[in-house]
């Protein structure tokens, strides 16, 4: 009985008690939530630099593909405006021409009267002076029929010629918006590209990392040309390199302050300092064991010679080649760029023995 009479006075109490709970565990959890948000901005920040670079590279990419295209025809529109302009100035001076004739034709039908054929014909001394005139009436017919015929193709002709200038001239004003905005577009996604590397300048956190990820990056770049090599892979090199490309050496093989970075890191190989679109060539003949984007490198290519010896060509604009492919020595494989972990058009380039990097100064004439 005491217990049941004392029931009402402790429900109260638990009921506090439990909704104070509910409320810690409410609070812990919204504290999970908010932790759980800043980790996944924190991990947004810190996002591979590489593939934020290479997403802003294949919208550069696609834009500057665009512009190509529509300059291409923009250029072509200026071509046929011009030619058709010339076409029309002679159509109509040729039309001028023949209308004239047509109408003293006319006026002279108009005035003197048009003799009768049949007079003609009857009025013919014998067969010969016969056949004399119905050659010329014959004459005088196709010139006339002839005459007509050209003066309509001639008015034709200057009738399409303007509707194809008015459509060519209406293009072009089109174009001229669209190159104008795809212009926009590649400055937008070069400044948003610039942006990514002051961030891998600026934040230490983000700089290690890059870094981080560019030594593994050459990591896995020492096994794929180990496992290349394991293959035995048909390369027949002459033994004997050639320059990549023209230009100076801007920044030897070695310890050096990294341009992006600002800390001493190794260097994998050597730039050379040259311009965008700029060939780059194989330095010997091999196969192709790589072709495409590669992180920290951007888009890369790497050439397996054989006896244990591959080269690297980083940073480029555009790829020439493609995986499997057998090059020979001078081959133009690439163009040169700025993708990748790079502050300005050169070519990284790179000679690896059986995987490791050496100063490719070394086997360079």
């Amino acid at each position: 009985m005491v217990v049941f009479l004392s029931l009402p006075l402790i429900s109260p109490v638990l009921a506090s008690e439990i909704e104070q709970k509910q409320q810690e565990l409410q609070s812990i959890q919204q504290r999970m939530q908010e932790q759980q948000s800043r980790a996944k901005q924190a991990q947004r920040k810190v996002n591979s630099v590489s593939e934020r670079l290479q997403s802003v590279q294949t919208e550069l990419d696609g834009a500057l593909s665009d512009y190509s295209e529509i300059s291409r025809e923009l250029e072509e529109k200026e071509t046929q405006i011009e030619a058709n302009t010339e076409i029309l100035a002679t159509a109509e001076k040729n039309l001028v021409k023949r209308t004239q004739v047509l109408n003293r034709r006319m006026r002279d039908i108009y005035e003197n009267g048009q003799i009768s054929y049949l007079d003609v014909l009857l009025g013919a001394a014998d067969f010969s002076d016969l056949t004399t005139r119905v050659d010329l009436l014959k004459r005088i017919l196709s010139q006339d029929a002839t005459l007509i015929a050209r003066v309509k193709a001639e008015r034709q002709l200057v009738i399409q010629k303007k509707a194809e200038l008015e459509h060519d001239r209406a293009r072009i004003q089109e174009l001229q918006k669209a190159a104008k905005a795809k212009k926009s577009m590649i400055e937008n996604r070069r400044d948003a590209q610039q942006a990514v590397l002051d961030e891998a300048v600026n934040e230490k956190e983000t700089a290690d990392q890059a870094y981080q990820e560019l030594l593994e990056t050459s990591r896995q770049i020492e096994r794929m040309i180990r496992n290349a090599g394991n293959k035995g892979g048909s390369a027949q090199a002459t033994g004997s390199m050639v320059w990549p490309t023209g230009g100076p050496v801007t920044s030897p093989f070695g310890w050096r302050t990294h341009p992006i970075f600002g800390t001493q890191r190794l260097h994998t190989g050597i730039d050379i300092g040259a311009d965008y679109g700029d060939d780059v060539v194989a330095v010997d003949s091999g196969v192709i064991i790589y072709a495409d984007w590669m992180g920290g490198y951007g888009k890369a290519v790497i050439v397996e010679h054989g006896g244990g010896i591959s080269t690297l060509y980083a940073h480029n604009s555009e790829l020439l080649v493609s995986e499997g492919q057998t090059v020979r020595k001078g081959q133009t494989v690439s163009r040169v760029g700025s993708t990748g972990y790079s502050t300005g058009p050169h070519l990284h380039f790179e000679v690896r023995q059986n995987g490791s990097p050496v100063n490719p100064l070394s086997y360079l004439p």
